[in-house]
């Protein structure tokens, strides 16, 4: 061989191993035959090309690429390339999700797998989701907190101006007058209490004489109820359900009677009843009333005496 044809060759040589060498600081296997699955999102999260792609906590594969689409909307999404050992196999309804494994390193990609048929072909499209970081889920809890704080704080500090506006100066003076006067009502029950300890303690004629006053009054209360309680025990219950059922009777005969008299029934009835009657017996009333005031008038006119015998039937005294 010339030296030239050496040079070429050794320069081919230098070539492919930089490219091999290059692929290799990429973490891609230009001789593996890893199985290659699509996955699309519409926010990567900070991921990038040769992040690695675990299983179960296994890295399988590394991101390939990131591939940039536009919806006809207008909307920007991403294809993510991502391959894997072609020796796992798990089912295409598997879950390729985005997370952080630790607070320090940057986002990867893990598959939750589910087992089962139909199982995951190479070119096949997996379902995307994107789980929370450490710091992230914090956040999305301090957030609500922070806002409830804040009202919070908005309440106490309105209500410390509505108390400084109501404690004012003559507020304060009031206050300050009311806790006097409570200090004195204190003292003064405070007395109150050493008196009546005093009282008791002594044992006070005046006190001993209201105790038997009750006494006696509970004494009478009870003679009272004795006798009470005697002459209920004395009463005759039978006598009195008697007299009772003949008041009853009676109160039923009575009312039976004014039935009589208002239905026209027996003389008092036809008096009550007949009007004829009635009018008859006050056109008498009338006519006797007549007669008597024509006998207290003319009363030659219908009694008659005779001293010496004379015959009362005589023309001139009829």
């Amino acid at each position: 061989m010339s030296k030239e044809v050496k040079a070429g060759l050794i320069a081919l040589l230098a070539v492919v191993a930089f490219i091999f060498l290059f692929q290799f600081m990429k973490g891609k296997n230009l001789f593996s035959t890893d199985n290659i699955y699509y996955a699309k999102y519409d926010d990567v999260q900070g991921l990038e090309q040769s992040s690695p792609v675990t299983l179960n906590g296994l890295k399988i594969g590394q991101v390939d690429k990131i591939e940039p689409k536009t919806a006809p909307n207008g909307k920007i999404y991403f294809i993510v390339h991502l391959s894997a050992d072609s020796d796992f196999e798990f089912s295409k309804l598997s879950t390729v999700k985005i997370y952080e494994p630790g607070i320090m390193s940057g986002k990867a990609l893990k598959i939750n797998p589910i087992y089962g048929k139909p199982l995951a072909e190479d070119g096949d499209f997996l379902q995307s989701d994107i789980e929370l970081s450490m710091l992230q889920g914090l956040s999305s809890q301090v957030g609500p907190v922070k806002d409830q704080l804040q009202a919070a704080l908005k309440t106490i500090d309105s209500l410390a101006s509505n108390a400084n506006r109501v404690v004012d100066g003559r507020n304060r003076a009031e206050l300050r007058s009311l806790l006097i006067n409570l200090n004195r009502t204190a003292s003064s029950l405070s007395l109150v209490s050493q008196g009546a300890g005093n009282l008791v303690s002594n044992n006070d004629p005046r006190l001993q004489r209201v105790l038997d006053n009750a006494n006696s009054a509970v004494l009478g209360a009870n003679v009272a109820i004795g006798k009470y309680g005697t002459l209920a025990e004395s009463v005759d219950t039978r006598q009195l359900n008697a007299t009772v059922a003949n008041l009853d009777q009676t109160v039923d005969e009575l009312k039976s009677v004014i039935s009589a008299l208002q239905r026209g029934e027996g003389s008092l009835g036809k008096v009550l009843k007949d009007e004829q009657l009635y009018n008859k017996l006050n056109e008498t009333t009338t006519n006797l009333n007549e007669l008597v005031v024509d006998i207290k008038q003319n009363p030659k006119r219908y009694v008659n005496f005779s001293v010496f015998g004379k015959n009362n039937n005589t023309p001139e005294n009829r």
